[in-house]
C-alpha cells in the first residue's frame, strides 16, 4: 500500500510519538497496569494507545505524561533537507571545497586549505 506524502508524514509522527512515550514508561519503571491505574482506565486502553491500535489525542498524551510525572513539549522544526539532494533554493549557501592545493606538491592535500562559502543568491 503505497501513502500519500501527507498519510506518510501522519504515520511516522505518530510512530514516532508512540516510541517515545514507550521509552518514557520504560524509563520511569512503571507498569501499563500501574499507568491505567493513575488514569483510571483499564489496562487495555493503555495497551492500544502505546500499539497504534487506539488514536492518540492530545489529551491521551497529556494524560501519559501526568501518569509518567513528565512534561510534554512541541516544536516545530524545519523541515531536513533530503540528504544527497542535487538541488538547492536560491537563499541557501553552497561550501565548496577548493579544487587544487594552492602550495605543495601536486596530488597532496593542503592542510591549510579552506572551504569557500559562496552564496547562490548574489
Amino acid at each position: 500500500m503505497r501513502l500519500d506524502p501527507k498519510s506518510r508524514k501522519a504515520a511516522r509522527f505518530i510512530s514516532s510519538l508512540q516510541n517515545k512515550i514507550q521509552k518514557a514508561l520504560i524509563s520511569s519503571g512503571k507498569s501499563q497496569q500501574e499507568v491505567a491505574t493513575i488514569l483510571g482506565v483499564d489496562r487495555s486502553v493503555v495497551n492500544r494507545r502505546l500499539k497504534g491500535s487506539a488514536n492518540l489525542t492530545a489529551r491521551s498524551i497529556a494524560e501519559f505524561a501526568y501518569a509518567l510525572d513528565k512534561d510534554v513539549t512541541i516544536e516545530f522544526v524545519d523541515k531536513e533537507k533530503p540528504h544527497n539532494a542535487n538541488w538547492v533554493s536560491a537563499n541557501e549557501t553552497l561550501v565548496t571545497v577548493q579544487s587544487e592545493p594552492r602550495s605543495g606538491a601536486k596530488g597532496t592535500i593542503d592542510p591549510k586549505a579552506k572551504y569557500q562559502l559562496e552564496s547562490i543568491a548574489s
